[in-house]
């Protein structure tokens, strides 16, 4: 007797692999066609860790297309302590309505997770981002529960590293480079598989790193 495809024998509710669901808080367009094609932007709602193999090879750049599309929202975009001063003529020409920027800095990382935590709460901002090398898991678990239900830019960078530990981060982005080339490797997001391998250096040629 021969056996049916398993395919056919699956009930319809089961999730495969292949399978992506949307995030139901929908997406800024990330300003590059080759992730847009790909994920749809970059989620809202949904904490995302960006990790660089080094720091200064575009890593903040992957989001000043998104920032400056947020930056015509009423609402602010807050910078949790970020390494240097952002460069205001310069994200001004990629969009960004700069005077919606406020940057804060803190003197450790349990403040520096309270001011993201307080602008996520806040209703107040459009997108938070921070730089937090240090971050915990409870820390983690806190901003996504902050996160949760609203429509905000969530994100923050930690340290360099190649071997990455799991964390319960919903998203994490990689940002490399190999032959001359920035690309973007997404080993984890919710609802959706591995993704790695993305090109963004089409777009990055013609930015810095936003900062002064």
């Amino acid at each position: 007797m021969e056996s049916a495809p398993l395919q056919s024998t699956l009930p319809a509710h089961i999730w495969r692999g292949k399978e992506h669901k949307l995030n139901p808080l929908g997406y800024v367009p990330s300003g590059f066609t080759n992730i847009d094609e790909r994920i749809h932007g970059w989620p809202l709602g949904t904490l995302m860790e960006i990790v660089p193999h080094q720091i200064g090879i575009g890593e903040f750049s992957i989001l000043i297309p998104a920032l400056a599309r947020l930056s015509q929202d009423s609402r602010w975009i807050l910078l949790v302590c970020p390494p240097h001063i952002p460069y205001a003529p310069f994200l001004s020409r990629m969009g960004v309505d700069t005077s919606k920027v406020i940057i804060t800095h803190a003197q450790n990382i349990n403040d520096a997770g309270w001011c993201m935590e307080q602008g996520l709460r806040s209703n107040s901002c459009s997108a938070v981002i921070g730089w937090i090398p240090q971050i915990t898991e409870k820390m983690i678990r806190r901003l996504q529960l902050a996160l949760e239900a609203k429509k905000v830019l969530g994100a923050f960078f930690t340290k360099p590293m190649t071997i990455y530990k799991n964390n319960p981060t919903p998203w994490r982005i990689i940002v490399r480079q190999a032959d001359n080339e920035t690309l973007i490797d997404i080993p984890k997001r919710r609802g959706g598989s591995p993704i790695s391998g993305i090109s963004i250096s089409n777009l990055l040629h013609q930015t810095c790193c936003g900062f002064a």
